[in-house]
């Protein structure tokens, strides 16, 4: 028995120094990271790392966390079409995809490190999701990582509560899953074991499993590094030199443009997403929203706990509050008043920070192409935000 355990430890110190060497290697072959990750919405190890986040922050880029409007980029004044080439002087990096809500930029945010601290960023909060069950246990788990989950909680500067909120919400929604499904995930993982006995407020168990959690942040973190360093080899850095902008301009430009993209209907959505989603199934749609409400979900103390972790961190936001579809809610029955008391729930949560700067474009809800669709933003409604990271990042420097 002796033996067998003499064995099994050296076995694992082997494999450890091997992986310190690798992880070594690695980063002693680091190309420098280029501009153009950050303009790309389809870099899934910006969501689920932390190598990628950092550097960006690092470089001084400004961190725009968002969601699926993130890849509308075919239209003009996207912040990835507009900013590209550092035309203001700075480089945005784009974090997000579908369902990447309030809950999986924190844990983002969380893992951060002191790469953040003290620097501004953007985020980006969607009507769709306010819905009553908050973000569905799938879509969160197929952007959830172990590696920011581990970090986290490894992070004591990140007040306790914070820390257990996020671990409470972690194991909701796997407890949720497992429900749905039938299948239990993260049940005997480091991230599963430690966020449960987090969320219990079992202070024992939890550093019982410390070792366990740190061993296996390890190996996460080793593999994030490579799979960093092989992302970062496929871009090249574009930069160029600033120059001025003509908003007018820019203006009629993207106005244009939404005209020619739009021209099969008359709600201002783009032509390709209409066909595809709407088109002959319009009249199926009247009504369709008449009972749905946006007054209670999770995500609003999610939200919360963002904009919290941002503060402890000395973080100062842009949080960019997206309107809905003014005729088109007004068409499928979700009203007008509804949609008041939606918007007003996030301008109070916003108001209690006084690190988060709110970009209120609820006001264009019937303004055509301030969306490019139901729900995404369009050609006006990007460009209001592109004046705001002028100013934003501009405060800043």
């Amino acid at each position: 028995m002796k033996r067998t355990l003499l064995t099994a430890l050296c076995c694992l110190l082997a494999v450890s120094l091997a992986l310190a060497g690798t992880a070594a290697l690695v980063r002693g072959t680091m190309p420098d990271y280029p501009d153009a990750i950050g303009l790309d919405p389809n870099v899934t190890e910006k969501i689920t790392g932390e190598v990628l986040v950092r550097s960006a922050a690092e470089e001084g880029d400004l961190l725009i966390f968002g969601s699926s409007e993130l890849k509308t980029t075919d239209v003009c004044t996207h912040p990835a079409n507009f900013f590209a080439d550092r035309r203001c002087g700075f480089q945005i990096s784009l974090v997000g995809r579908g369902s990447c809500q309030s809950l999986v930029h924190a844990l983002c945010i969380a893992s951060s490190g002191e790469a953040l601290e003290g620097k501004r960023i953007v985020l980006i909060t969607s009507p769709q999701s306010y819905v009553p069950g908050g973000i569905a246990p799938d879509l969160f788990l197929a952007n959830f990582s172990e590696l920011q989950a581990l970090t986290m909680l490894s992070d004591e500067s990140i007040p306790f509560e914070l820390r257990q909120y996020m671990s409470r919400r972690i194991q909701a929604l796997l407890a949720q899953y497992r429900e749905e499904t039938g299948v239990s995930l993260q049940k005997y993982t480091a991230a599963g074991l430690l966020t449960a006995a987090v969320a219990e407020d079992r202070p024992v168990a939890a550093a019982l499993l410390r070792p366990y959690a740190a061993l296996s942040r390890f190996l996460l973190s080793t593999r994030d590094l490579v799979e960093a360093r092989r992302v970062m080899a496929r871009y090249s850095d574009s930069a160029d030199e600033p120059r001025p902008i003509d908003w007018q301009a820019e203006e009629a430009r993207a106005l244009e443009e939404a005209r020619a993209m739009t021209d099969n209907n008359d709600f201002g959505m783009l032509s390709a997403y209409y066909t595809t989603y709407i088109g002959r199934k319009l009249e199926q749609q009247a009504g369709r929203d008449a009972a749905l409400s946006y007054d209670e979900s999770p995500e609003y103390d999610d939200l919360r706990c963002l904009l919290s972790l941002c503060r402890a961190k000395n973080i100062e936001a842009l949080l960019v509050h997206v309107p809905m579809h003014g005729a088109w809610s007004d068409y499928t029955g979700f009203d007008k008043a509804r949609r008041a008391s939606y918007y007003e729930k996030v301008r109070a949560i916003a108001d209690d920070y006084d690190n988060v700067t709110l970009l209120d474009l609820t006001g264009g809800e019937y303004e055509p192409y301030t969306l490019c669709d139901v729900m995404h933003l369009g050609w006006k409604g990007w460009l209001e935000v592109d004046r705001a990271l002028v100013d934003f990042y501009g405060a800043a420097a």
